[in-house]
């Protein structure tokens, strides 16, 4: 793989992890009732749709293993953040699946 190309994904790579990240902080933090208008949840729509296009960035850029574990964590994410969990599901445990076999896959193509 050339250098610029792994620049290039290491980039989004930073990116998608970065705002993974500010999407799983959001998730710990959702509050049991909010309002389309309340702040928690305008911030975290903006976060939650910067990381759709980080996902589907990874689609274009990455091979289809890599892609299928982003989404997978996407998923996990967009589901925690979005409508919450059952009670007595932990976020970290929910999350912890899908964010390693990510950074597995990612870091074997980057090999």
């Amino acid at each position: 793989m050339s250098q610029a190309r792994r620049a290039e994904r290491l980039a989004l790579l930073e990116r998608f992890i970065e705002v993974s990240a500010e999407a799983e902080r959001a998730a710990y933090s959702r509050p049991a009732d909010h309002e389309h208008t309340d702040p928690w949840f305008l911030t975290t729509s903006e976060a939650m749709n910067r990381l759709w296009v980080a996902e589907r960035l990874v689609r274009v850029q990455f091979p289809l293993p890599v892609h299928q574990a982003a989404r997978a964590h996407f998923l996990d994410l967009n589901r925690t953040v979005r409508e919450g969990l059952p009670e007595g599901e932990s976020v970290r445990d929910h999350l912890e699946a899908n964010r390693p076999a990510f950074l597995d896959a990612a870091r074997e193509t980057l090999e």
